[in-house]
């Protein structure tokens, strides 16, 4: 079968790491890409020989394309995703898939008018150790699933907070840093539902304000399966663990200081906590580790599939054979909607000082 054809708009920070990511598979080829910043584009040609657009309006028209991945600012997301879909482009979007619920709404309805797919970034579904989690809980290896949790606590200090500009959150909006409930915890939120196999019913949380005085933030979910999920971030302290207590990172990706190599010590690697009626799974995504403990003890699961940020290639792939083979969409554009819906819950619980339903 002959590779789908993609383009990327976008090439900063994860646009480069998906567009390097492809490179790998057999599945897809990069046959063009947009880019504002002509060096940043010049660079990416030169290296992955694909056909360099300064505009990307001008290259959904006149490109022959199977896929358009957006890789653009958050703001962004919905210009560019219905454009591609009113060129009849189907799209691959990255997380968040808009910075509010009706522009998302808008995004999908735009996609659904022109008859092509809207497939949602949500890669930690692709990530080997969570989904080797997510089997065991299929197959009732921890029984029902009670509590969920992450926490990144930690930092260099207020001047080490990497803050998201106004190019993807805009002013006065939801935003804040990198590893903020926002832009991080918005992975999480899809996870928890999927690992659970429920949806949010009720909210409680406090996330920062883009342009504001940045605040320690969290989120409380309650799923209609009676499972809790919590989630917690502060990146502007410094963190408490103690020597000895990381581990080598077998994959690449973020933590609370910005974007890890693979094969580096961690001290603090990022993990989910997941916590059942009759075992417990502690998940180190990034750093590709599985530990499964119950009665039996603690042991330490095998994993297959690509680690980080082989993770990018399998979601395309993904999305290939649902486009090509017909196959059943594995995260549409709906699964970025009910996440920015919980979201947007949470921000609205704050102000109302109480608990929220989300639907």
């Amino acid at each position: 079968m002959a590779k789908l054809k993609v383009a990327i708009v976008g090439l900063g920070g994860v646009g480069a790491i998906h567009l390097e990511a492809y490179r790998a598979s057999r599945a897809v080829e990069v046959v063009a890409a947009a880019e504002i910043d002509p060096a940043r584009l010049q660079a990416a040609q030169a290296r992955h020989d694909f056909k360099a657009y300064a505009d990307y309006k001008e290259m959904l028209t006149g490109e022959s394309i199977d896929l358009v991945v957006v890789a653009t600012p958050v703001s962004t997301h919905e210009a560019v995703t219905i454009a591609a879909a009113k060129a009849g482009h189907h799209v691959l979007c990255e997380k968040p898939l808009a910075v509010e619920v009706a522009q998302a709404k808008r995004m999908i309805k735009a996609c659904k008018a022109a008859g092509v797919t809207l497939f949602y970034g949500a890669t930690y579904r692709q990530l080997p150790a969570l989904r080797a989690a997510r089997d065991l809980v299929v197959q009732g290896a921890i029984g029902e699933v009670r509590l969920m949790r992450e926490q990144e606590v930690g930092g260099t200090g207020p001047e080490g907070r990497q803050i998201m500009g106004f190019a993807h959150y805009p002013q006065g909006g939801p935003g804040g840093s990198g590893f903020g409930l926002v832009d991080h915890g918005i992975h999480l939120i899809d996870a928890f539902g999927w690992l659970s196999r429920s949806t949010v019913e009720t909210v409680f949380g406090r996330g920062n304000i883009s342009g504001a005085d940045a605040f320690p933030e969290y989120l409380l979910m309650n799923f209609r399966s009676g499972a809790l999920g919590h989630l917690l971030y502060e990146d502007s302290t410094f963190p408490t663990s103690l020597p000895g207590e990381g581990m080598f990172s077998w994959g690449a990706g973020w933590d609370i200081n910005g974007y890890v190599p693979p094969g580096l010590w961690q001290s603090a690697p990022g993990c989910i906590h997941v916590h059942g009626s009759r075992g417990a799974l502690r998940i180190f995504h990034y750093a590709n580790a599985l530990f499964l403990t119950d009665k039996d003890g603690t042991r330490q699961i095998e994993l297959e599939g690509r680690p980080a940020p082989g993770h990018f290639a399998a979601q395309v792939e993904s999305c290939a054979r649902s486009i090509q083979d017909g196959a059943p969409v594995e995260v549409p554009g709906e699964a970025g909607l009910a996440a920015l819906e919980v979201l947007e819950a949470a921000y609205r619980s704050f102000e109302e000082k109480r608990m929220v339903t989300v639907r």
